[in-house]
């Protein structure tokens, strides 16, 4: 089988797999949230397909299963017990197995969850069995080939054609069940001058009797829950026969629309009654052409097959993304060489050509960047599942909220933000919430709450990782600093540097090592991964209110609208979004630590103090404002040379060792500029130190 369609079907199941985890994760909130079981029930259905279409007979067979076992509740409409959630929650990460590395599946496992699933269905039915009456419950639908006769209405959403949905397929998938009548709903359909050809008016209602179960009927529209509108009634075949005899039209009307009152008044007259009721009582049309149809249904019915529906999203693998925007960073730079190569060229042609070539390149690097762009709801949605297993293991009550999810950021980016967001999630789990009953002695709600969120600013996003537990504890931080050898016993550290030091290497204030934290590797991997990402991390805690882990990171980390400066012979690049004006200004004869602006007091810094002097100082300075969330500073320069697009080159280990630089560009004459990070230099210096 073709390698590029099966790894296509991967990254669809894991997609679904992903899905299905959010789904029954909600279902565990609120058992009775039929939504989310039946969107955990269309991922299952999906992936059993797809698995053994593409030969992954195992994970279909099992996802079959599982499958039956949600179904069961469904159907039912009984709300999902914990029970079922924990076990289709392992069930899924077994099927991830049989996906990803089959060899490793383990037969053992496999047994075990069916077990548990089917134990679960054979439990509840008994507990359900006897709620209903004897009488009331009849014989179960479509079991033994009992034929039941079924009005389904089916009104696609507007848009059905757009999003790659045939309804015609699903009313033929209808008729494939068994005997149907159908006829389409047409009063929607505006005139010819005001139709839109993609968008669909129509409405169909259809009559089918059938010895399949509701539950195959309902299955049809499997992907048009909560998107389209459709009704499955069961309906009483005496409605519309005589034994086996068709009632008449009239017949048919009296007992579906008319008091007996009434009909006795019409039959007095000694007329056939369908002609009376329809002539003399004022039937609507529309009641009429429903008894028509059902008159019809019992003598006319058709069969057909079902198509599959076309899809109109393309997937494009990441690391071609990658390629493209290299190729487009290379033209960028090789854009603003030719515009520095044609600058003193009189010809105005040329001039215009590359005017045109930078509005392009401009352009691609606009859209090539928006492909890489991610929710970034996509990193959080990871740790749903991971907050609700710390919460079962610690034995704590936590509830995650999530705010800002909609942000964007460039993937690679939200890849490498991962791993730093899970330590700190699941240190606020174990270290930063209290257990339950000593949450309520300290007046608090058992359940603590984790808040991840997201905002722009500029160039960066602001990633906080909040919870509302003890906060951190100075003492003992500081005690288990110097045991460990991190500080001297003399020490005597301020508050914030207290705080810093759960950074350092080596550093747990766990009490013993356990699968959740006590190795004390956690936080120093996260700063060194922010660090390495071109970000800041800071922390900020009130005692008994909780702790607020603050990452801002680079929105991308591969082509930024920057502004050029330059102090000496250096040049450096400040990304655009963080400029907030400019000015120039006699050089200062002492050097000030504050400057004013309006009203504002700003903390200021030279780029000669901060960088070093390669020449003498012009007797004027450029002023750069710069401002990163709540932080604003004053940035002294030697010139202004005005807006630049830059391709951010990595500089490896030495950025490490070079505060306030986050990267470098190649200018347009081969020559180099750093690039300020503005984040760390505004929390260097928002302080006037």
């Amino acid at each position: 089988m073709n390698d590029k369609l099966v790894e296509t079907f991967l990254e669809e199941a894991r997609e679904l797999l992903d899905g299905l985890e959010d789904h029954l994760l909600r279902l565990e909130k609120d058992p009775g949230d039929v939504e989310a079981m039946n969107a955990a029930f269309r991922a299952l259905h999906s992936i059993k397909g797809a698995a053994s279409m593409f030969g992954y007979d195992a994970a279909g067979a099992f996802a079959h299963e599982v499958e039956a076992a949600l179904d069961f509740f469904r159907s039912a409409k009984m709300p999902a017990p914990p029970e079922l959630t924990d076990a289709v929650l392992r069930s899924r990460d077994y099927l991830r197995t049989l996906l990803d590395d089959p060899a490793s599946a383990s037969a053992a496992e496999e047994e075990e969850l069916k077990r548990v699933l089917a134990a679960l269905s054979a439990q509840h039915a008994k507990a359900e069995a006897p709620k209903k009456p004897a009488a009331a419950q009849g014989p179960k639908r479509g079991v033994d080939g009992e034929v039941r006769t079924y009005r389904v209405r089916y009104t696609p959403s507007r848009d059905a054609y757009q999003r790659g949905v045939k309804p015609e397929s699903l009313i033929r998938e209808l008729k494939a069940l068994g005997k149907a009548s159908v006829r389409s709903e047409c009063a929607a359909v505006p005139r010819l001058s005001e139709l839109d050809p993609e968008l669909c008016y129509l409405g169909w209602d259809l009559f089918l009797t059938t010895a399949e179960p509701e539950a195959s009927i309902r299955e049809v529209f499997i992907f048009e829950e909560g998107v389209s509108e459709y009704s499955v009634e069961e309906i009483d075949p005496d409605e519309f026969m005589d034994g086996n005899e068709v009632k008449r039209l009239g017949e048919i009307l009296a007992s579906k629309h008319f008091s007996d009152t009434r009909i006795r008044e019409a039959l007095s007259r000694q007329r056939p009654i369908g002609e009376i009721l329809v002539s003399e009582l004022d039937t609507p049309p529309k009641v009429v052409e429903d008894a028509l149809f059902e008159q019809q249904h019992a003598r006319n019915v058709t069969q057909a097959a079902k198509e599959e529906t076309d899809r109109k999203t393309i997937r494009i693998r990441s690391d071609k993304l990658d390629g493209l925007l290299n190729l487009v960073g290379e033209l960028v730079t090789v854009q603003a060489q030719l515009s520095q190569a044609v600058k003193d060229l009189s010809d105005r042609h040329v001039h215009g050509i590359t005017d045109y070539v930078k509005r392009l390149a401009s352009e691609l690097r606009t859209t090539s960047m928006e492909l890489r762009l991610v929710p970034v709801d996509t990193l959080f949605a990871k740790y749903k599942r991971l907050v609700r297993d710390l919460a079962k293991t610690l034995g704590k009550e936590i509830e995650l909220r999530v705010e800002g999810g909609e942000t964007e950021i460039d993937k690679s980016v939200i890849d490498a933000l991962a791993d730093p967001v899970m330590h700190l999630v699941r240190n606020a789990a174990d270290h930063g919430l209290e257990s339950p009953d000593e949450r309520e002695r300290r007046g608090k709600t058992r359940e603590g709450v984790i808040k991840l969120s997201a905002v722009h600013a500029g160039a960066f996003v602001r990633i906080t990782v909040q919870e509302d537990g003890a906060g951190l504890n100075h003492e003992k931080i500081l005690r288990r600093a110097v045991e460990r050898g991190l500080i001297g016993a003399e020490a005597k550290p301020s508050g914030e540097e207290i705080e810093q030091m759960i950074f350092l290497p080596g550093f747990s204030t766990a009490a013993a090592v356990s699968n959740v934290s006590g190795r004390g590797v956690g936080l120093d991997v996260v700063k060194t991964a922010i660090d390495q990402l071109g970000g800041t991390l800071s922390v900020a805690s009130q005692a008994g209110k909780g702790t607020e882990f603050i990452l801002d990171i680079p929105l991308t980390l591969a082509i930024i609208d920057g502004f050029l400066v330059r102090s000496g012979k250096r040049n450096f690049v400040i990304p655009l979004s963080s400029v907030d004006s400019c000015f120039d200004r006699p050089r200062p004869k002492d050097p000030e630590r504050i400057i004013t602006q309006g009203e504002e007091f700003l903390p200021y810094a030279s780029s000669r103090d901060l960088f070093g002097e390669d020449e003498p100082p012009p007797p004027r300075e450029e002023v750069v404002i710069v401002s990163v969330f709540d932080s604003k500073i004053a940035l002294g320069f030697d010139q202004v040379l005005g807006g630049y697009q830059t391709v951010i080159k990595p500089i490896g280990e030495i950025a490490r060792f070079a505060s306030g630089v986050s990267g470098a560009a190649i200018l347009a004459d081969g020559g180099i500029a750093l690039i300020l990070d503005v984040a760390a230099l505004a929390k260097k210096y928002k302080s006037g130190v």
